[in-house]
């Protein structure tokens, strides 16, 4: 089921007396159904919803990310908005899982992001649990060839399915895609945590040749970072770029399933996601796990409206 997202969600201050400098989001979001869809030729940003904590709930951690689509458009509406500089946002709603299982919703959300790609628009999907991760995949997977993979986490999310897809599956079901579609699998993380992930996920991320940069060595230097990202971009037609919040330290975002220690910053964070835009390749991104329940005076949604405010540029 996709909603349509309330009036209510879209409001904050007004700044009449500065005109048109005084533009913050709320005033320049426009809400788009699929049914209005058409190619433009000047790219413009989509706002698509994801509310789903069921593979989150199976992979047994703390549940209430299907709240966080709503609460970081909140975060979102109050932002400065330039509108010589930053591309038009159309929000197009929430995909909603209710009865209906998680991989029957999921191919809602297929169809949804590829006929945004399709029709110019720049994906922007706002999770719900990681699970959110596959779909957005697959669907770029149906308009791009050569795609290279990059997670922004504290942890591979490798696991091996065992009752259907959780939180901590979706890069091993997207490796088994690959391999089942005779395509090749480019996997880059960083922020990987040792004491988040087991020996087994270590092997199995090794086994796959996936390219691993551990929370750590982006602490040691961030400029080795840029540029092993800057290398790995470059190989590629297309990036889907996933961040998960638990890759910033507790004390940065609370609000999250699985609360990192020793995390990352939102300052390296943020250079992270200046230097992926700069290959002007990513053509779908996703902002997953806030969990509004255990969320401190807003500070994970805020510092996500913040990370998306980036993306929003020219």
């Amino acid at each position: 089921m996709i909603e349509i997202i309330p009036k209510d969600i879209w409001t904050g201050r007004l700044d009449d007396e500065d005109g048109a400098l005084g533009t913050r989001w709320h005033q320049i979001i426009q809400t788009r159904l699929f049914s209005e869809l058409k190619p433009d030729s000047d790219e413009k940003i989509a706002l698509l919803g994801f509310c789903s904590d069921e593979g989150v709930k199976r992979n047994k951690g703390r549940i209430g990310s299907r709240n966080a689509p709503n609460q970081i458009r909140k975060s979102l509406a109050n932002l400065p908005f330039n509108s010589t500089k930053q591309k038009v946002v159309f929000d197009f709603g929430n995909i909603v899982l209710e009865n209906e299982g998680l991989e029957s919703v999921r191919e809602q959300q297929i169809q949804c992001v590829s006929e945004l790609i399709r029709n110019n628009y720049f994906p922007i999907v706002l999770g719900g649990g990681h699970e959110t991760a596959l779909g957005n995949f697959l669907a770029l997977a149906e308009n791009f060839k050569k795609i290279g993979i990059i997670n922004i986490d504290a942890h591979f999310d490798l696991r091996i399915p065992v009752d259907g897809s959780t939180s901590g599956t979706p890069f091993f079901e997207m490796a088994n895609y690959c391999i089942e579609n005779d395509r090749e699998f480019h996997y880059f993380t960083i922020g990987i945590q040792p004491n988040g992930n087991t020996q087994a996920l270590f092997q199995r991320a090794e086994d796959l040749n996936v390219k691993t940069i551990l929370a750590d060595e982006v602490h040691t230097d961030l400029n080795f970072v840029l540029r092993q990202i800057e290398d790995f971009s470059t190989k590629f037609d297309a990036l889907y770029v996933s961040l998960d919040l638990d890759v910033l330290d507790g004390a940065f975002a609370p609000g999250v399933s699985a609360p990192s220690v020793n995390g990352l910053t939102p300052f390296q964070v943020k250079n992270i996601i200046q230097k992926l835009m700069e290959s002007k390749k990513i053509k779908v991104f996703d902002v997953v796990e806030l969990n509004p329940e255990w969320d401190q005076d807003n500070r994970t949604a805020k510092l996500a409206a913040h990370f998306l405010q980036d993306l929003t540029f020219s």
